[in-house]
């Protein structure tokens, strides 16, 4: 059977002491799996292990050696990651870790609504200073194998036939990191996967609100339809200030509610195809 369906939860522990869930479908060449777990520690958990020089470190020191900010989002989950694994070997992959190498470690960084109060009331203070981007905004699309070659393409996906109701045969939403920027919003990165008899879609969302300051939004979906022998991906930067939104704060707060009402800023599609080997 061309469209096999094998769904089986596994409770493991991995080597960073995390406890894991996962499940996996099979679609046509795709295995499809997600990992959900716990948040990153805020300390190393073993520095005895990791002070030895032989490679093997917990996970909040693997994110302090390949990450050049000087701190995490206050929620970090690392061990949720999706995977779409193709049997010629190539994959897409969505996880915290690549996405935060994406945040810029060095802007002129965005700042909070009573902040111009703030430097008025201490006129002879120095402007605060923030070495990198605070909001982690990122512009991660997805980690691609090197055997995926990316071509431009007028191409879009046909979301009539995302509407179609059809039976959904896997889905989960993963949240990669938040954080609540010191209480004066929200920075959320999050990927959903949903499997159909005749697809699957992929959406990695960034929202971003700064609250009375900002609203901002880049969105990854890719779409593979049974047969076809290739994904489609669109990824859309939507942003505006909060004063050109014709809407109370209070509205603001949930990304379903403001980002359709955002204004495109840039919309790039791409056709991913596997590079098979010829045998």
């Amino acid at each position: 059977m061309y469209l096999n369906m094998f769904n089986a939860e596994l409770n493991s522990v991995d080597p960073g002491r995390f406890a894991s869930n996962s499940k996996s479908i099979e679609f046509g060449p795709w295995h499809i799996s997600y990992d959900v777990s716990c948040i990153l520690p805020s300390v190393c958990s073993t520095k005895v292990v990791c002070e030895r020089e032989d490679d093997q470190f917990c996970q909040f020191c693997i994110y302090c050696k390949e990450l050049k900010i000087p701190h995490f989002p206050d929620m970090v989950f690392p061990k949720n990651i999706l995977k779409l694994n193709h049997n010629s070997g190539a994959q897409i992959c969505f996880n915290p870790l690549d996405s935060l190498k994406c945040v810029a470690s060095r802007m002129e960084a965005i700042e909070v609504s009573c902040a111009e109060a703030w430097q008025e009331a201490r006129p002879d203070a120095p402007k605060p200073k923030r070495p990198f981007d605070w909001t982690f905004s990122t512009d991660y699309k997805g980690t691609l194998t090197d055997n995926i070659v990316v071509e431009a393409t007028s191409e879009t996906i046909d979301f009539n036939l995302l509407k179609q109701k059809e039976q959904i045969l896997f889905y989960h939403d993963l949240t990669l990191f938040e954080d609540e920027l010191h209480d004066h919003g929200i920075s959320k990165l999050s990927v959903k996967i949903r499997v159909m008899p005749t697809y699957w879609y992929v959406l990695l969302r960034y929202f971003l609100r700064v609250d009375d300051v900002l609203v901002r939004s880049n969105e990854t979906r890719m779409f593979h339809l049974l047969n076809s022998d290739y994904v489609l991906r669109e990824y859309t930067v939507k942003e505006a200030q909060a004063k050109d939104l014709n809407m109370p704060t209070a509205h603001m707060k949930e990304a379903d509610d403001v980002i359709p009402i955002l204004p495109v800023k840039e919309k790039i599609t791409h056709k991913l195809i596997v590079n098979i080997p010829s045998k």
